[in-house]
């Protein structure tokens, strides 16, 4: 295992975050820890060699607020102390008022007019959040993507494998890059592992905004994927739609992506100030099967496959 050769890139989701150096330490740490749970020996291989790991910080482009780390701290202690989930975790995350939830919110999905009706004060600001970035207000979207991009085509020049991370909003972000790239007739970006989690790109709010979403046939998605990993939480009130492989069949049909795998029963126990959050991104890095995701990508052969020919894309 050669983790010169090997990058892995992290697009964060919605909200202020802490200083990119605190998020970035925080999430390689939980990341680690993940990889423990999933094969020990890995771990301590990769313990080594944090400079392997790579945040691509874009909030301060959405927001002008910048949170501390120190709120998160004991819930990433507790977190990475326990073995696994702990009861009341499993039976809050399976409670019959986030299933109810659940069904409201895809209700709203379906029919967008509810969404004022349903949603609550924090639905409602991430929805408009959303929104900024869906209609690119004043090029900020432009500006996120160009960061994520930036980070790709560096990894790509040294000649490293790329493992890609997107949680929420993230997910969708580095999904429209991709799709952008796939377009560049000289953009010699591959993707050899994409990992969702937490991913909103299922719902049809996301799926009616990404790029791509008026085209015609496989020019709709990306090509410079070649193998895609979904996770996402049960009680999950943001990927509520979690089954990519259902949602994207084309890609995998045409050739574009070798496989399309989803994981959708994970358990995401992290508690912060406000209790259990299924959907913070320390929980679902600190996971034994986002571990496992990585110790697989790490132990297999960069195997060749063929890709269509550059040539055929549109400038």
């Amino acid at each position: 295992m050669n983790t010169d050769k090997d990058r892995i890139i992290y697009v964060h989701g919605m909200k202020p975050k802490p200083r990119p150096e605190d998020h970035s330490a925080m999430l390689w740490r939980c990341l680690l820890d993940g990889v423990r749970r999933a094969d020990g020996g890995v771990a301590e291989q990769l313990a080594g060699n944090p400079g392997m790991f790579a945040l691509v910080a874009w909030s301060s482009l959405l927001y002008d607020e910048q949170t501390r780390i120190e709120p998160d701290v004991p819930g990433v202690e507790r977190l990475l102390g326990l073995p696994g989930p702990e009861p009341d975790d499993i039976r809050e995350a399976m409670h019959w008022h986030k299933r109810i939830g659940q069904f409201v919110y895809l209700l709203s999905d379906a029919f967008p007019v509810l969404i004022d009706l349903v949603a609550n004060p924090d639905m409602k600001a991430t929805l408009q959040d959303a929104r900024r970035y869906f209609r690119n207000d004043d090029g900020v979207a432009s500006r996120i993507r160009a960061r994520v991009a930036d980070a790709l085509i560096a990894a790509t020049g040294a000649g490293q494998r790329i493992l890609l991370i997107g949680h929420s909003l993230g997910s969708v972000i580095a999904y429209d890059v991709l799709w952008e790239l796939s377009r560049r007739r000289n953009s010699d970006v591959r993707i050899d592992q994409f990992l969702t989690i937490g991913s909103p790109l299922g719902v049809n709010f996301v799926q009616h905004r990404i790029l791509g979403s008026r085209e015609r046939g496989v020019r709709r998605y990306p090509d410079n994927i070649r193998a895609w990993r979904n996770l996402s939480a049960i009680g999950e009130m943001t990927a509520l739609d979690r089954r990519m492989a259902k949602d994207f069949a084309p890609m995998y049909t045409a050739g574009l992506v070798e496989s399309i795998c989803d994981d959708i029963d994970l358990i995401n126990y992290f508690r912060g100030p406000d209790g259990l959050n299924v959907h913070k991104c320390y929980g679902y890095m600190a996971n034994e099967k986002t571990g496992a995701v990585l110790v697989e990508w790490l132990q297999r052969a960069a195997a060749p496959r063929r890709l269509p020919d550059p040539a055929s894309r549109s400038a």
